[in-house]
């Protein structure tokens, strides 16, 4: 995307009245930023922007800045991904890193918090900085994380309806573990099933099928 569009008023917080007729251009970005590759929200209105030179940026309902600033002392990065109130980042370096922030009362970051259960900015996701990780999932309060050499999904956070895919374990998984083996991709639901590919091509499901949403399982 070149430009990225958005329906709101002038002060850049969406509202339910005094709204645009028209689509504005988003005016927040500095000058060097020429282009905007990807954008992620949570249920509580913040919003990440990823940059084509790789930079993080943030904005808020509550805190509308009039021009944004990168997050600082972070590598380029590569992807992004959110849930319903965390997010994640993978470094675009030859040996990607992971980086998370916002709530971890579910454990989704992959560390047990004695304190503040909230990250405000991007922190690197130690157990997996000897992982090749090639793709992160959100799902709700539950991350995913695919080494795409050896097609092993790594995971964390809630699992109450078994969106992690592991039926023995049916509270927050604390630690980053191995979820599954000969994974191609792994995809995002809702907030609790989760979808995801093998590398025999078939499609698996697990989570909350109360209405039908799943087709097959994982167990």
């Amino acid at each position: 995307m070149t430009n990225i569009k958005s329906l709101g008023d002038i002060d850049g917080k969406t509202k339910q009245s005094n709204k645009f007729e028209t689509l504005e251009t988003i005016k927040t970005f500095p000058e060097e930023v020429t282009k905007i590759i990807d954008v992620v929200k949570d249920n509580i209105d913040t919003i990440v922007f990823l940059s084509s030179e790789g930079k993080l940026y943030q904005t808020t309902e509550e805190n509308y800045h009039e021009k944004l600033k990168a997050f600082e002392n972070l590598p380029p990065m590569k992807s992004i991904a959110s849930g319903n109130f965390h997010f994640l980042a993978l470094s675009n370096e030859e040996k990607p890193r992971v980086y998370g922030w916002g709530d971890n009362d579910q454990k989704q970051l992959g560390f047990d918090s004695n304190n503040d259960d909230r990250v405000e900015k991007p922190i690197l996701i130690e157990p997996l900085k000897d992982e090749n990780i090639g793709q992160i999932c959100c799902i709700g309060f539950s991350s995913f994380f695919l080494n795409k050499t050896t097609n092993i999904l790594f995971g964390c956070g809630d699992n109450h309806q078994g969106q992690l895919g592991k039926p023995e374990i049916t509270e927050n998984l604390v630690n980053i573990q191995k979820l599954h083996e000969n994974v191609a991709n792994v995809f995002g639901g809702h907030s609790d099933h989760t979808l995801m590919t093998k590398t025999d091509g078939k499609l698996y499901g697990f989570g909350l099928n109360r209405e039908g949403k799943l087709f097959t399982f994982l167990f």
